[in-house]
């Protein structure tokens, strides 16, 4: 949730790699097309810029919704 005028004004932006092509992205648009990259974007700015940062990143899952595939594990107790 952001406060304030933030889901107008706020803006993403990234390069392609060519010249004079940055792309940018409204908050607002992303948070209606994408959500679940506008939370990935969110949480890789609260970690830090190392490898350990990196690493946490790709452990992260988000989903847009409430379903998704990650279901509880079911151990099975195995006697000896």
């Amino acid at each position: 949730m952001l406060t304030g005028k933030k889901l107008e004004k706020k803006v993403y932006r990234h390069h392609t790699g060519w010249i004079g092509h940055l792309k940018e992205v409204g908050y607002d648009k992303l948070m209606a097309q994408r959500p679940e990259k506008a939370m990935t974007l969110a949480v890789n700015g609260m970690l830090p810029n190392n490898t350990l940062g990196r690493k946490a990143l790709t452990r992260l899952r988000c989903y847009a919704g409430a379903e998704h595939k990650n279901a509880a594990q079911k151990p099975v107790e195995y006697k000896f």
